[in-house]
């Protein structure tokens, strides 16, 4: 059988070092590569789902195949069967058993499912985060023929109440259900009598940020490692909700500044420290990945970062290393709230980020001349003999 990253590297979807990354935190924090890997923002669901029916050989199931499966269907394995195991009953044809699972090619498995049953099964493969957020929804069994209803008929169909009682990590589910929010739709208004037509108020627009030059001129000027910190976040301001930078030294990522987080967020960014060999988004970038585009989902690096910014949570973020002297030495990070990326320019970021890199390692330069110039100084206060050091008893 071909290995899940040999199959997503084959596709060009996953790198080398991305997929490095992914088994170092299963090698730490234990659990399944696939998952890691969606969770560190490499992949998505969808790509991960087509990898593991490839890898596998079975039909893959849906999220949202799994989250509908009829209540008959679900019930026909106990819950903390499914559970424990991780399968979701979803759909029946006769005798044939559709079952979703994220191990399809474990036979012992199958055969516990078919005698459970009774049933001739047919496994599909789904992704974790998937099963787990199907597993979520409660599934109610159905009242036996003779036990009176409490109300009118009620439809073999769920109702969507079922659905609202979610206890998943919310991005996990909702990436796992490809979930994509309708754009919203802007109709004109009319008055009456007439049905003259209104114009429609035009929705606030943030304004283009200052040009690189402008902001090239600022961090040449800056004398201090806090003037090109602001210069930074002043530069983006006007274009993205959120603006962070974070300082990476000794192998730690620490919290550096922070504008347009809520109350409290300059605060627990200053405080924030995190240890690079721990998994999280900043890990990959160190390794020398030239940025990352994309959500930042749950896993023990990233829940220490989202937590220092706050609310509202990122839909996604752009974020990209200051580089010095040919090594990060910091990271920018750039998000519009629950938007994500969206409207975020790359190559602009990218821009920022090397100008900013080429500052911080002209305020390194600066430093060491003025210690040398310090340190020779030191050395011209040394008298010498009057004699020039000669030992003279004539």
């Amino acid at each position: 059988m071909p290995r899940l990253g040999e199959i997503l590297t084959a596709k060009g979807v996953l790198t080398t070092d991305q997929l490095r990354s992914g088994l170092e935190a299963c090698r730490r924090q234990g659990g399944r590569l696939g998952t890691w890997l969606v969770r560190l923002g490499f992949i998505n669901e969808a790509q991960l789902l087509e990898a593991l029916a490839e890898q596998s050989r079975c039909p893959a199931a849906r999220a949202l195949e799994l989250a509908t499966a009829p209540t008959e269907v679900r019930t026909l394995l106990p819950e903390a069967f499914s559970r424990r195991h991780l399968v979701i009953p979803f759909n029946r044809r006769g005798k044939v058993l559709d079952v979703a699972t994220a191990n399809p090619n474990d036979a012992a498995l199958i055969e516990e499912i078919s005698s459970l049953t009774g049933l001739v099964v047919r496994p599909h493969v789904a992704t974790e985060a998937a099963l787990t957020a199907a597993l979520a929804i409660p599934a109610v069994r159905p009242r036996a023929a003779d036990a009176p209803s409490p109300g009118p008929p009620r439809s073999r169909h769920r109702r969507w109440s079922q659905f609202w009682r979610v206890s998943a990590p919310p991005q996990e589910a909702f990436q796992a259900m490809d979930f994509v929010p309708a754009p919203a739709t802007r109709h004109a208004a009319a008055r009456f009598p007439g049905l003259e037509p209104l114009a429609t108020p035009a929705a606030p627009r943030r304004e283009a940020p200052g040009s690189l030059e402008q902001l090239a001129d600022e961090l040449a000027q800056a004398s201090e490692r806090e003037q090109i910190a602001d210069a930074l976040l002043s530069f983006f301001a006007p274009q993205v909700a959120r603006t962070a930078l974070f300082a990476l030294h000794q192998g730690k990522v620490s919290g550096w500044a922070i504008r347009g987080g809520d109350e409290g967020a300059e605060q627990r960014v200053a405080e924030m420290s995190l240890a690079l060999d721990r998994p999280s988004v900043f890990f990959n970038l160190a390794a020398g990945a030239a940025l990352h585009s994309g959500p930042v989902v749950g896993g023990e690096g990233n829940d220490i970062v989202l937590a220092a910014l706050g609310t509202p949570p990122p839909g996604g973020a752009v974020i990209v290393p200051l580089v010095v002297r040919g090594k990060p030495a910091g990271f920018l990070w750039l998000d519009n709230g629950p938007a994500g990326v969206a409207g975020i320019s790359m190559p602009l970021a990218r821009e920022a980020a090397a100008l900013a890199g080429l500052a911080l390692e002209v305020l390194v330069l600066r430093k060491k001349m003025r210690a040398r110039l310090t340190a020779g100084k030191g050395r011209s206060r040394v008298a010498l003999p009057k004699d020039g050091g000669r030992d003279d008893q004539s």
